[in-house]
């Protein structure tokens, strides 16, 4: 017995399953069949700009150079 696992784009899928399901269902057994969904981020989008166009030099304890000191 052998394993199979398969990504499919949704233009194909149903060809494949077609396919699977009239084969010799006594030496087939479709073991999950599940949909991946894309993750999306644009409702994000508008956070993650603000935090990446945000500057260090508005804050003005971040401007003092002893802040700096202790890396040193």
């Amino acid at each position: 017995m052998h394993t199979i696992k398969l990504q499919v784009q949704d233009t194909i899928y149903e060809h494949i399953m077609f396919l699977l399901k009239n084969l010799n269902s006594k030496e087939l057994k479709i073991i999950e069949d599940k949909t991946i969904e894309s993750i999306s981020i644009e409702g994000d989008i508008a956070d993650i700009q603000a935090f990446s166009n945000h500057s260090a030099n508005l804050i003005d304890d971040w401007k003092d150079d002893v802040e700096d000191a202790i890396w040193k």
